[in-house]
């Protein structure tokens, strides 16, 4: 039977995955690997052709690095592509008009994310995972969020449980939280294939309605996540 330990907070200290063991670990880094390499292979030189028009359209570095918390006592230099104009990547939710068209195109559909696939190779993040969060901003959340350090367990991911939910940019923490220790604490392979198909899903889904409307676009907030509504992991009964 599985049961969803308590969740960790400011005073309590993170306990470990309750599924994800040494043998389920090793699975999930050879997954991880096989999975970088084949992103690698398909979106390589798209990648390169990206790099290039952000280049000319922003006047610095398409390459974009920032250290970001990855796992538990872990940092790493996370990559990106350059989506935001100089001076203001240290927002914490920024604005369209901090970016060209192309650039909000990419951040809006995550696909600025995918030179984490290197980091992925590297060993540094996961391909599913809680994801990565800059230091200052995590120590703030573990001090004032319950459940925010458990979700640091397992190490960070390209995409997770949480943001296939919607649960990104200007969202509830305090629901983050419980998505990421939910995953952690239920995790699979079948999950993370799941979790990467709709990820995939979504993408294709919200390029393609940003594409049609030819406008500069903008990521709603889902009413579930305005109400902190947690979904179910498929095989549980619901939320804890």
């Amino acid at each position: 039977m599985n049961t969803t330990p308590a969740l960790a907070g400011p005073d309590r200290p993170a306990a470990r995955p309750a599924r994800a063991g040494r043998a389920g670990l090793a699975a999930k880094r050879a997954f991880d690997i096989l999975g970088a390499l084949a992103g690698l292979a398909v979106f390589g030189l798209p990648m390169l052709a990206l790099a290039g028009c952000l280049r000319w359209q922003l006047g610095s570095p398409a390459l974009f690095r920032q250290v970001r918390v990855t796992g538990p006592g872990r940092q790493a230099v996370v990559l990106k592509l350059r989506t935001l104009r100089a001076g203001t990547e240290s927002c914490w939710v920024p604005s369209p008009a901090q970016s060209t068209r192309l650039g909000w195109l990419l951040r809006a559909s995550h696909l600025d994310e995918l030179p984490q696939l290197i980091n992925v190779l590297r060993g540094e993040l996961s391909l599913v995972g809680p994801r990565p969060e800059r230091p200052y901003f995590a120590g703030r959340f573990t001090a004032e969020i319950p459940g925010y350090a458990g979700r640091t367990r397992m190490k960070a991911g390209l995409t997770g449980w949480a943001q296939v939910h919607g649960l990104n940019g200007d969202t509830s923490l305090a629901a983050r939280a419980a998505l990421d220790n939910d995953y952690i604490d239920n995790w699979s392979l079948r999950l993370d294939l799941l979790i990467l198909a709709r990820t995939a899903w979504l993408a294709a889904t919200e390029l393609a309605s940003h594409l049609r409307s030819r406008t500069a676009p903008t990521r709603a907030v889902a009413p579930r996540a305005q109400l902190g509504f947690s979904p179910p992991i498929p095989g549980r009964g619901g939320q804890q």
